[in-house]
């Protein structure tokens, strides 16, 4: 079997944060099985590091997110949150970790996926969350959120993506295209992926498919290719090469889109439409009395004691990119 070269894109983040988000898509000429078409990756031998993407795999169109074992604990990473119908397992070979990976989903040619990873600390260890937007259907999936038994782990080193040829289908292309990307640092500001170092990796198994590779921008995006009879771009060859492209300075999903639907002297409940930027953190007062405040992706109603009819209830929430919304509602009556 005889694979294809893996392509790849560096991106110039070299800061911590807290935050990364990039859309994908592969058209249907690069649509080839055993292909990991890795949208970001992160903390490359270090601490935390793991990577997410799209994978044509023989059991399906798969999103997969995986995470490395600990460097500093002996603690396995566990999942804090299983999304529906999205598996989780161990896994070996190039190092040892904590996978998931979902087939339900799906994903297709020709449209894009946003996909979107956010680290926050929780108690003592480092939580992990990995959320989907198909941005033909308008519709978000948290797929998975891993418990990592590290305290204060952060995005620190550069992001890249990469198309790779898992088990030896390299007469057939693939090809990735990718776009809006960014990272968010630490003091809330964001960094746009406009700038973008294409690398070649070769190798013994390569032999037969070292020169069919190729990589560049146009206009909003960058795209990888290799495998097939494609050939590099003039001026491309084996050395790294820095791309532009043209991006918004953040990302532009609309804040998170809720409505509080009970608010009674016992009890608040809301609900989160599928369509919108998913919830991270909600906050709830009665009056001026804060009633709580907590990271939790999937709450959605929180008991309160103490409220009478006719106070105000205020429900704030953060969502998953850091923007809040807040709403309000009047203390009615639970009978």
């Amino acid at each position: 079997m005889a694979r294809a070269p893996s392509v790849w894109f560096h991106y110039e983040d070299y800061f911590p944060g807290d935050i990364i988000h990039q859309s994908i898509l592969v058209p249907k000429d690069g649509v080839t099985l055993d292909t990991y078409y890795c949208c970001m990756q992160w903390n490359t031998g270090g601490e935390g590091g793991g990577y997410c993407g799209i994978q044509d795999h023989p059991r399906g169109k798969a999103f997969i997110y995986s995470v490395w074992d600990p460097i500093k604990s002996n603690i396995p990473i566990k999942p804090a949150f299983t999304g529906m119908w999205t598996e989780t397992a161990n896994f070996g070979s190039e190092g040892t970790g904590f996978k998931s990976m979902n087939f339900a989903i799906g994903w297709q040619p020709d449209r894009w996926y946003t996909l979107v990873s956010r680290m926050w600390n929780y108690g003592s260890h480092t939580y992990f969350g990995f959320w989907v937007h198909d941005e033909t259907d308008k519709q978000w999936t948290h797929v998975i959120t891993m418990d990592f038994p590290v305290k204060s782990v952060l995005f620190n080193t550069n992001t890249g993506s990469f198309v790779e040829d898992w088990a030896g289908t390299g007469d057939n292309q693939r090809k990735a295209l990718y776009r809006n990307g960014f990272k968010r640092r630490s003091d809330g500001t964001w960094f746009a992926f406009d700038s973008g170092k294409f690398d070649v990796v070769r190798g013994t198994g390569t032999l037969n498919h070292n020169n069919n590779f190729d990589g560049g921008s146009n206009q909003d995006h960058y795209y990888l290719v290799s495998g097939g009879t494609i050939q590099p771009s003039p001026g491309l060859g084996t050395t790294s090469k820095t791309f532009d492209v043209t991006t918004q300075k953040e990302p532009t999903e609309n804040p998170i889109d809720f409505t509080i639907t009970l608010a009674t002297p016992k009890l608040v409940t809301w609900t989160v439409p599928a369509s919108s930027t998913p919830q991270f953190k909600y906050t709830i007062f009665v009056g001026d009395h804060l009633v709580t405040m907590d990271i939790a992706t999937q709450v959605r109603s929180h008991v309160v004691s103490g409220a009478l009819v006719g106070n105000m209830v205020k429900v704030t929430i953060e969502d998953i990119l850091g923007r809040v919304t807040t709403k309000t509602a009047t203390v009615t009556d639970d009978q």
